[in-house]
């Protein structure tokens, strides 16, 4: 279960990179990819060092599913939520960041099945 827990932390700093973003990159001014930035930041950071921190297997693996799911929505909030032709960095960010969390967490979950 080490590796999901490793991977978990890394999703939590991916997280807290999600909530800066639009501050760093400079789309903080794009109220809709603001506000989803720092709302699936938040979830990303804590569901993230929640499996850093868990004990149960069951609870890694299901966070981490939940993470997936999490880094999926970012993936695709740009075309949903329709910033995704705004200028600023808000898509390319959420789009990278959507695929590395589904990549971690997808990982992190088969690990901690596998861990157990």
């Amino acid at each position: 279960m080490k590796t999901a827990k490793t991977l978990g932390w890394l999703t939590g700093v991916v997280g807290v990179w999600e909530i800066l973003a639009p501050f760093i990159i400079g789309y903080s001014n794009v109220g809709g990819a603001t506000a989803n930035a720092i709302i699936l930041g938040i979830l990303l950071a804590g569901f993230g060092l929640w499996v850093g921190l868990g004990k149960a297997a069951g609870t890694v693996r299901t966070l981490s599913w939940i993470n997936a799911l999490l880094g999926l929505w970012v993936l695709l909030a740009p075309f949903i939520l329709g910033y995704s032709g705004t200028s600023g960095g808000a898509t390319w960010n959420d789009v990278i960041v959507g695929i590395v969390v589904i990549i971690l967490e997808v990982w992190g979950a088969s690990a901690a099945k596998k861990e157990a």
